[in-house]
């Protein structure tokens, strides 16, 4: 299970780094999605972090990290719509009468690993270090 969680924390040690990247402007991004890229990078970074050193918060952060990219919301009209792509995206678009939903596959994954982690981690008695 050690091993899982290290792979896991890696990975998103590598995702949360490019969108870093990305939201200071280093691989192109418009500016008012910056920010919010931005926050959602920092916080998976520092999630990894924590999750190397396997303290509880790094898994919970890791979810809060995937969460918010699972799902994306393309208008047609232009109007309003959620976008977060932080980090390696792969998704199936569908399309829909107001516009194109994605669904982030990998982040998808990733955030039930994750979960299957936190669940784990939950259920494993106490240990003195």
């Amino acid at each position: 299970m050690r091993e899982l969680e290290k792979w896991l924390a890696r990975v998103l040690l590598l995702n949360s780094g490019l969108a870093l990247a990305v939201s200071l402007g280093l691989l192109g991004q418009a500016p008012p999605a910056r920010m919010a890229t931005f926050g959602v990078a920092l916080l998976g970074f520092l999630a990894a972090l924590l999750s190397l050193r396997r303290h509880r918060a790094g898994a919970w952060g890791g979810m809060l990290y995937y969460l918010p990219q699972v799902l994306i919301f393309h208008r047609f009209d232009g109007g309003w719509q959620f976008s977060l792509q932080a980090g390696v995206s792969l998704g199936v678009s569908l399309r829909v009468a107001e516009g194109v939903l994605v669904v982030n596959l990998l982040a998808l994954v990733l955030l039930a690993v994750t979960a299957v982690v936190c669940y784990r981690r939950a259920r494993q008695p106490a240990t003195a270090s």
